[in-house]
């Protein structure tokens, strides 16, 4: 049955680039925001820095060494430059982009 108050969280694999690697893809949960919170999400972004933003809608992970914190993300987006970008897009196909099976 479809259910017109989400979930308030969700799961997502997100592949994050590893220089002179493959990418490795670890599992994300994600915060869902209604359209409002999305819009004001996304409209903030350039008052904020990365780390900040990603916390607001990251509330925890799987496969990685660490447990989630804030910490640990910011570590993440010290040593990974892409992770940001990467972490970002996975949020936005998955709030925006339908999905469809072949």
């Amino acid at each position: 049955m479809f259910k017109l108050d989400p979930n308030p969280t969700f799961w997502v694999p997100v592949a994050l680039s590893i220089p002179g690697s493959t990418p490795v893809s670890i599992d994300v949960q994600f915060r869902h925001l209604d359209r409002d919170g999305l819009g004001r999400f996304f409209e903030g972004l350039k008052d904020r820095s990365d780390a900040e933003s990603l916390a607001e809608i990251i509330v925890g992970w799987a496969k990685v060494d660490q447990p989630y914190s804030a910490e640990a993300l910011d570590r993440l987006l010290r040593n990974y430059h892409t992770a940001a970008g990467e972490l970002f897009a996975a949020y936005r196909k998955a709030m925006l982009e339908s999905r469809t099976k072949n």
